[in-house]
């Protein structure tokens, strides 16, 4: 008997080592790059975060929480680089289109309260707003992008202009937000924040107070929240995070936006990420909103497809504020629910995710943003993101790759080592021309503020010859050549942009003044 238990016992012992030995199979037949959790989420959570941190594409503040408790919080970079202040997780970023979330919370309080309806026009509010169009777009199309107006900021105009300007409310929502529609209201998902800068002038109309005291009022006050805010730009905000731009050859200040008539409702809150964590906290409660509300903020519109920008799916997975999907690990396969949204602005971007079938919160908010036609901070600051949600939920996670030289980067190192016709020529070999045209023009800017200015308007030209009816590139290259001194190349190139556009009235000016400084010679 006594031997018999031996053998049972080792038997045992030996499938027991043998279930050891497959399990270290399986973790080590992880694929390359991804990492097993481990016990301390904390540790994983730090080392993704100063990881991406240390690739330049990040700065910012980060935090986790699981069960209703931070597991994880902390500030990396800089929040202001000429005073060498650091970023901590009381450090104050602009929102941008996470904003939304907060209009949508204030538009359902109101319909809770009985005041509006979604399926109100705009019309019933605001009454100088086109009829044709303000009398079938309801609140219900606004919040869920459905309202087919056109998205302002997809304007050539906006960076540069648009959204530098002030404007009353209704001038801009009369100028910016009333144009003809793309599609007939309730038909398709189209992101537009021109519905949500609408939104917010509905909710001052109907309470006779501003969109600003609303949310004090009615969302911050009640939470706690004594971070966060409606920014404006002449508001003197104590730990309020500078922007920056992540550039080719470094990071600038961004440029300067006016923030209360663009982005506006749609865009123009600040808050930290521990203001952003009671905000979490307080939407699984009735609070703010009762629960047949809240759940209309977190059921996407499921009944119309999305435009091709958006991904083309063929249902839109955006609720009232939020949106609302489900991520595939795409190793262990796990399906993890998320209600998300992200935020771009000058020189900030933004990440947040809620996990409520495991009660987790992930927020990222950062003061970096993009140049134009560029978007690695975006894609860290996403990628990121998501490996903090593998974490957080005990998937294995990747750590980000090493940031590679872009091309602007590679050819101005070939400029400073073999000179500007060298980089030309690996440019023709291996570059990849821009859709805008000037694909090279950061790269001449940048040699120009260097003072090689041959190199750079060499440069420059090339560019031109390469996109002929490129109308901007020819006004930048010529405002180059009278700014250097080239006056007799400036005309040249004002005389190709009248040939394109001969009532161009920057093109007129242009030449007028390359013509009088050959005179003046």
């Amino acid at each position: 008997m006594k031997t018999g238990l031996m053998l049972s016992h080792l038997l045992f012992l030996s499938l027991l080592l043998l279930q050891s030995a497959q399990a270290q199979e399986e973790k080590v037949a992880l694929p390359k790059g991804y990492r097993e959790v481990g016990p301390d989420k904390e540790t994983a959570l730090r080392e993704l975060c100063t990881a991406t941190a240390e690739m330049g594409l990040f700065s910012g503040a980060v935090l986790v929480a699981e069960g209703g408790k931070v597991i994880y919080k902390e500030g990396f970079g800089m929040a202001n680089r000429e005073w060498n202040i650091p970023n901590s997780t009381d450090t104050k970023f602009r929102l941008a289109s996470v904003s939304k979330q907060f209009c949508s919370m204030l538009v359902l309080k109101l319909v809770q309260e009985g005041k509006v309806n979604l399926d109100d026009k705009i019309t019933d509010y605001l009454p100088h707003y086109r009829k044709d169009t303000g009398g079938k777009i309801t609140l219900h199309h606004l919040l869920s992008h459905q309202s087919g107006i056109k998205d302002f900021t997809a304007s050539y105009d906006y960076r540069g202009t648009i959204s530098r300007l002030s404007f009353g409310k209704d001038d801009f929502i009369k100028e910016h937000c009333s144009g003809d529609l793309t599609h007939q209201p309730g038909t398709i998902y189209s992101y537009c924040n021109a519905g949500y800068i609408i939104l917010g002038r509905i909710i001052e109309k109907v309470t006779r107070k501003t969109f600003e005291q609303n949310l004090h009022e009615r969302i911050f006050r009640p939470l706690g929240m004594n971070n966060s805010g409606y920014d404006r730009n002449r508001y003197v905000l104590e730990k309020r995070a500078s922007g920056y731009t992540n550039g080719p050859f470094g990071l600038d200040n961004s440029d300067y936006i006016e923030m209360d008539s663009s982005p506006g409702a749609s865009g123009a809150l600040y808050s930290t990420v521990e203001d952003m964590f009671l905000w979490d906290r307080a939407l699984y409660t009735d609070q703010l909103l009762d629960k047949k509300h809240r759940d209309l903020m977190f059921t996407p519109n499921r009944n119309v497809p999305e435009v091709k920008a958006a991904g083309g799916r063929a249902h839109s997975v955006y609720g009232y504020g939020w949106q609302i999907y489900t991520r595939t690990h795409p190793v262990t396969k796990r399906r993890t629910k998320i209600i998300n949204h992200g935020g771009a602005i000058h020189g900030f971007r933004a990440m947040e995710n809620r996990l409520v079938e495991d009660d987790a919160f992930v927020i990222v908010l950062c003061n970096q943003g993009d140049d134009y036609g560029s978007s690695e901070v975006w894609s860290a600051v996403t990628k990121l993101s998501a490996e903090l949600i593998h974490v957080v939920t005990g998937e294995p996670f990747r750590m980000p790759s090493k940031a590679k030289l872009t091309q602007e980067q590679r050819m101005y190192q070939i400029v400073k080592s073999n000179g500007v016709e060298a980089a030309i020529e690996w440019y023709k070999a291996n570059g990849k021309k821009a859709g805008w045209g000037g694909s090279n023009s950061a790269l001449a800017t940048q040699l120009i503020k260097d003072g090689r200015v041959d190199d750079g308007l060499q440069l420059l030209e090339f560019d031109v010859e390469a996109a002929p009816g490129k109308v901007w590139l020819l006004r930048k290259t010529a405002q180059v050549c009278l700014e250097n001194g080239r006056p007799n190349k400036a005309l040249n190139f004002a005389k190709m942009g009248l040939e394109l556009r001969p009532d161009d009235e920057r093109f007129i000016a242009l030449k007028a003044e390359a013509e009088l400084d050959i005179n003046r010679r």
